[in-house]
């Protein structure tokens, strides 16, 4: 069900290894990490995982916009798959828990 936030947090995971190799920081390496655990939660199905996800991605959004603002064009590849994994965890959450009300 939730195949584009898996896929996204991938994609999220493979692009901060890349940044640890160019910059040889461990902070990326961290990230990286947690991006992928995260996707195999996400894939699973973990309600645990699926919250820190959607509170990961929704502060790496507002984090990648506002580099975006100050004039860094690469951060809205960030703010793109934030965007994709918010959006699919949300959907998630409507069709599962979600009930809508007729007035």
């Amino acid at each position: 069900m939730l195949r584009i936030a898996t896929y996204s947090l991938l994609l999220n995971g493979i692009l901060l290894l890349a940044y640890y190799y160019i910059n040889s920081s461990y902070v990326y390496l961290a990230f990286s990490i947690f991006s992928f655990m995260l996707a195999l939660g996400i894939k699973n199905e973990i309600r645990l995982a699926i919250k820190i996800t959607l509170v990961y991605s929704g502060i790496e959004f507002f984090l990648a916009l506002l580099l975006l603002m100050a004039g860094n064009i690469t951060s809205s590849i960030d703010a793109i798959i934030s965007l994709l994994i918010l959006h699919d965890i949300i959907g998630y959450a409507q069709r599962k828990y979600g009930k809508e009300v007729n007035p």
